[in-house]
Formats: structure tokens, sequence, C-alpha cells
């Protein structure tokens, strides 16, 4: 055993450095839940012989978040690895973050226009997408290489269970009001982010003292290594003779356009379909995200024994399955028929997203490679991100204008396109070494 594979884990730690992730993903969920039908509102309805494209609209509001997070993050990214302060690096970013967030996602239900709407979504969007780098750099500074698998793993339950926190609250509007969810998680959010600056002190973290041992030695600023830029990167890719690596990062794209656009959508699916109210539609999301917190684990397991890319046909064929069944539930609007099926596809998006970025990492041709395909990955699936909600919700007003059951129609056809994607990933089985596993949890 080497010597780095002996390096204790701190669990207790990682577990506070996940309440930054917390203070993210609690606010996502009730936003994703609550804002669309918010903007159903103030935006015109389906006519008889006239074009609206409703949800396609709000698809492209709702991705917002992830535009301006397109250009913020590597800024606010690199700002903070070059940021030297009593607080650390990545500390002052969160500081001033999540509190400005906090403001902005309180004022949200207090909207008094379409305009004030918008002004409210950008600027905690903008506030987000200003700490959201910076927080996914905390664990690796705190986390050896070896450990940070089992690190992202706490992260991912603690976001997990955010997010169905955040549900919850879109379910108790109808009790404390619309504004008051918002406003309790908002404060959560600034509770959760007291407890990451009470419990993790960051200038204390090993990659934080390595720099500053390394710029006192050397008298001048440490630079990160860097990665091959993303063009080179996808003309790396487009050179391989086997297409395994483009097979796979285009069903990443096509699948995570059907989960984005599927998740941005569903509470107007749920008013507008099922004809439940407001607070139980932003619930519905609630059931895919406690599948997928109590089955990704197990899951994972699975892979060792059948394969990831078999775990990942088998995890699409149940959604595909699923959201099928739930098509006809819902014309008959089985409430509890409806809630039983995005269970199911919780768990099948388990097996799905568990296994993709280590397919990814296992067709890296060497370690070297390692963050290079971790970088497209993730370029693929924000793509998608921006994209998805938009394409899922113009095709829905094309398929049946004003009665929003094709959206899970149209969910199918894009994890469709993945499941056919899968079948030209003839590689991404083979054990990583143990050098590449090093390289991979770096990556992360």
């Amino acid at each position: 055993m080497s010597e780095e594979s002996k390096i204790k884990f701190n669990v207790k730690l990682v577990i506070f450095i996940g309440f930054a992730f917390f203070t993210a993903e609690i606010a996502w969920a009730l936003y994703n839940a609550r804002v669309p039908l918010l903007l159903k509102d103030y935006l015109p309805e389906y006519e008889s012989g006239a074009l609206v494209l409703q949800l396609g609209i709000i698809g492209i509001l709702m991705a917002l978040d992830n535009m301006l997070g397109v250009v913020l993050q590597p800024i606010t990214g690199t700002l903070s690895d070059k940021t030297r302060s009593k607080y650390g690096r990545r500390m002052p970013f969160l500081m001033i973050g999540v509190p400005i967030a906090a403001v902005f996602f309180a004022l949200i239900p207090w909207e008094t226009s379409i305009l004030t709407l918008l002004i409210w979504m950008f600027f905690f969007g903008l506030a987000m997408g200003f700490y959201r780098a910076p927080a996914v750099s905390l664990m690796p500074d705190f986390v050896k290489p070896v450990n940070r698998s089992k690190g992202n793993a706490i992260i991912n339950i603690f976001g997990g269970i955010g997010a169905a926190i955040g549900y919850v609250m879109s379910l108790l509007a109808s009790i404390i009001t619309l504004q008051g969810s918002f406003l309790v998680v908002s404060i959560l959010m600034v509770i959760a982010l007291g407890v990451l600056l009470w419990k993790v002190k960051e200038s204390e973290s090993f990659s934080y003292q390595k720099i500053l041992e390394f710029e006192a030695k050397k008298d001048e600023k440490f630079e990160e290594e860097k990665e091959p830029g993303l063009i080179a990167s996808l003309k790396y890719i487009l050179k391989e003779k086997d297409k395994s690596t483009l097979a796979i990062l285009f069903a990443i794209f096509f699948w995570f356009v059907a989960y984005q656009g599927l998740v941005a959508l569903l509470s107007i699916f749920g008013t507008d379909v099922l004809g439940v109210s407001d607070d139980l539609a932003g619930f519905l999301p609630f059931f895919v995200a406690g599948a997928l917190i109590i089955t990704a684990y197990p899951l994972s397991k699975l892979a060792n024994k059948i394969g990831r890319r078999l775990c990942i046909k088998i995890g699409l064929c149940i959604l595909i399955m699923s959201l099928f069944i739930g098509t006809f539930l819902a014309l008959v609007k089985s409430l509890i028929g409806i809630m039983i099926v995005l269970a199911i596809a919780g768990a099948g998006w388990a097996l799905v997203n568990v296994n993709s970025i280590v397919i990814v990492w296992e067709l890296a041709p060497s370690k070297e490679r390692i963050g290079t395909y971790t970088g497209v990955y993730y370029f693929f699936s924000f793509m998608a991100a921006i994209f998805g909600p938009f394409i899922m919700g113009s095709l829905t007003d094309l398929m049946t204008p004003g009665f929003p059951i094709s959206l899970l129609i149209n969910a199918i056809i894009f994890f469709g396109i993945s499941l056919i994607l899968m079948f030209f990933v003839k590689r991404g089985e083979a054990e990583l070494t143990e050098e590449m596993k090093l390289e991979a949890e770096k990556a992360m």
C-alpha cells in the first residue's frame, strides 16, 4: 500500500465543507420548482391558430443562471486561485456571494411585474455564479487526491439533502406562504455559510499552506498547472480513430437535455396536466431527487459486476419505460402513479449519472489526458443545461400547445437518442491504472 493511500480521510471536515454545496442546492431546488410557475403568469398562453412558445421562453429564462455561469465561473475560479487572505482563497467569494444570493432569492416571490422578477432572477444567478467555482474547489483543497472520490460522494449526498429540503419547502408554501418558503431557504443559506466559516478554516488546508510555503521560498506567485484548452481537447478527440469518446459525449449532452428540461418544466406539467396546486407541483421533483440519493451509492457498485456501459443502458431503458408509462398515468391524472414513476426514473437516472464521468475517464488514453477529458465532459453537460430547458419547452409547445403532456415524450426522445449512441461506445470498461485513478481524483 502506498503512503498516499494511508492518508487519513477526515469525514467530519468534508461534511462541514458540504455546507457550501447545501447553500446552492437548497436554493436551486425551490427556484426550479417555483420560478417557472411565476414566469408562466406573465407570458402569453396558447391561443387557437397562434404559435406561442410559452414553455420555450420559460426554458430560456430558466437557463439564465447557466448562461451567467459560463462567463462568471472561469473568472471567479481563476481569481480565487490567485487570492490570498486570512480567510483563505475560496472563502472570501462565499462570504460575499452567499449573503447576496440569499437576499435576491428572498426577493423573488415579492415580484410585482415581469421586469422585477427578471431583475431578482438576474442578480440571484449572478451571485450564485460568483461563488460556485470557488465552492467546488474547496473540497479538493482539503482532501488529498487519493480520497477525493469519497469526498465527492459526501458532497453530492449533502447537496442532494439540500435539494430535497428545497422541494419540501415548495410543498410547505401553502402553510407558510411562498414568500415564507423563499425566506426560510434564504435564512438556511446564511446559517449554512456560518457553520462553514465556523468549522472550516481554509487557511489551514494542506493545499493553501503548500502554496504559501512555495511563494515564501520562491518570492513569486504560485501558478496552477494548466490543462490543454477546450478547442485543443476537442480536436484531439475528433482525431481519435475509435469514436467511443465522441459517442458518449453526445450521449451525455442528449440525456442532460432531457433531464434538465424535465426538471425545469415539471412543475408546469404538474399544474397544467395533472391539475394539482402550485405547491404540490413544485414538490414533484422531490421523488426524482429522493430516489437518486437513496439508490446512487448501492447502484454504483453494480458497475463492477456488469460493466458501466450496460449500467447506463439499463438506466436509460428504465427512464424511457417509466416516462412512457407516466404519460398514460398523466392522462388519467393519477398523481400517486406519477410519483411512483418519478421515483423509478430517479433510480434509472442514478445508474446513468454515477457511471458517465467514470467512462469518460476510462476512455482517456493516458493520465495526462484525464483533466482534459473531465473538462470536455463538463462542457457538454453545461451546454445541455443551457439549451435543454429551451429545446424541451419549445418542442412541447409545438407538439401539444397549451397542454404540455408531450414533455415526458420529448424526454423519452432524447433519452432514446442517448441510448442509441451508447451502442457506439465500444470501450470504457478497462480498469484505470493507479496513476490514472490519481489523476481522475485530481480532476474532480
